[in-house]
């Protein structure tokens, strides 16, 4: 009897499923300096979404004003809580008239779903941050909520999906900067994270091909081309550097405009990258903004 009964017990708890989701909502291990964490409701995958935000000196003060905001991206095996442009930076930034004030956002996309919606469905990393989590952020929060004040920068797979979804959506983004991106092709994405291989694609690599950054350009070049101001960023001694080597070598055979720069004696770390460019991404965003928007 008891052997008969476990396995519906376990069905109806789901515990049979063997596809784990992402944690959603991480809360900071302790309070963030300048942030705010928070979540919203994805219809899409129906769970609660966590992010942290940054709001500028004198925002609670200044009545119907509206903000231009940067999106950021997280790395590989990261959430909303870790891995995170330093929001002192920004902040400093601002005070020093360096960059107008803005919202600078920390979204929850996936610890391992490289910003891509899943083959089963379960994991909608790419439709809840453009469908779900820019809008609610907009509509929640005094932002210009068009194009011209709106940036997307990320770290790492957070690299990758800030170009990935820049250059697929290019008409919803004034700029992009990434933070060396993981640009990893099907073939090492099989080799290093066969786990992500068949969470997200259903065990079929080649899956992953369309939601590679150099695939979405080489289809939306004209799209990209002049229209979409792009920084690449990484150090000399990154594991991903011959990665970012490649996509600037694709982007210029594309004729796609873009800043790259390498930053010597840097590993693949988000602190050393941020301090070495002291306010250049931030100020990059800023350059791209038309802050008379209504």
């Amino acid at each position: 009897m008891t052997k008969t009964l476990l396995p519906l017990a376990l069905l109806l708890l789901g515990a049979q499923d063997p596809k784990p989701v992402p944690p959603w909502v991480v809360l900071p291990k302790e309070k963030q300096p300048f942030l705010e964490h928070h979540t919203f409701h994805s219809d899409s995958m129906h769970v609660e979404v966590g992010y942290n935000i940054y709001l500028p000196p004198g925002y609670a003060e200044s009545g119907d004003r509206k903000y231009p905001v940067v999106f950021w991206l997280h790395g590989f095996s990261c959430h909303e809580s870790n891995d995170q442009f330093p929001a002192a930076q920004v902040d400093q930034a601002i005070r020093d008239g360096k960059i107008p004030p803005l919202i600078f956002c920390y979204g929850n996309g996936g610890s391992r779903a490289f910003y891509s919606d899943s083959a089963d469905g379960r994991i909608l990393s790419e439709t809840m941050i453009i469908r779900e989590y820019i809008p609610f952020i907009e509509k929640t929060y005094r932002c210009l909520g068009a194009r011209e004040g709106r940036a997307l920068q990320g770290m790492s797979m957070g690299g990758h999906g800030a170009l990935k979804l820049a250059f697929k959506y290019p008409e919803m983004f004034s700029s992009v900067v990434a933070f060396a991106g993981g640009y990893i092709d099907d073939e090492e994405l099989a080799k290093r994270h066969s786990d992500v291989v068949e969470q997200m694609f259903a065990g079929d690599a080649k899956k992953f091909i369309p939601n590679m950054p150099a695939t979405i350009a080489r289809g939306n070049a004209a799209k990209i081309r002049g229209k979409l101001p792009v920084r690449m960023v990484v150090g000399t001694k990154d594991f991903l550097l011959e990665h970012n080597r490649r996509v600037h070598a694709l982007l210029d055979e594309l004729g796609v405009p873009h800043e790259y720069e390498e930053i010597e004696g840097v590993e693949h770390n988000l602190p050393k990258l941020a301090k070495a460019q002291e306010t250049k991404t931030l100020e990059f965003a800023a350059k791209h903004f038309v802050l008379d928007k209504k």
